[in-house]
């Protein structure tokens, strides 16, 4: 799948931090819907992959830590979930595409697959949310 929950939910989560003030989980949940379980984990996850740090003490949370101008959607989808494919095959794994018989199916995801990627890439995540 291209984009997952995960994916979606670290999106909502960028919506929120656009602004460089520091929101605590129980906001961001509240802003955009997101279930505080997976606001824990995508926001572990994104601070790991230094898109936002945390904040520590009572007036403690989470802003961005790089510039929503300089990431895309296709960089979140990739450091979160390491796959934008639409279906496996797309990876190289259509065992009905070889060199004695292609498969056009698959020419024609590969097609598509390829002007997704090209379009996730086109804007960053700062164009998106001006």
């Amino acid at each position: 799948m291209l984009i997952t929950r995960r994916s979606d939910y670290a999106l909502r989560i960028c919506r929120v931090l656009k602004d460089g003030k520091i929101h605590n989980v129980s906001e961001i949940c509240r802003l955009e819907d997101v279930p505080k379980a997976f606001a824990y984990k995508i926001l572990r996850e994104m601070e790991q992959k230094s898109f936002v740090r945390s904040e520590r003490g009572n007036r403690g949370g989470y802003c961005l830590d790089i510039s929503l101008d300089d990431i895309t959607l296709f960089d979140i989808v990739m450091e979160l979930d390491d796959d934008v494919s639409m279906i496996h095959c797309v990876n190289g794994g259509c065992p009905r595409d070889t060199a004695e018989q292609p498969c056009r199916m698959h020419e024609e995801i590969v097609r598509i697959q390829n002007i997704l990627v090209t379009e996730m890439r086109r804007k960053t995540i700062g164009e998106i949310l001006e």
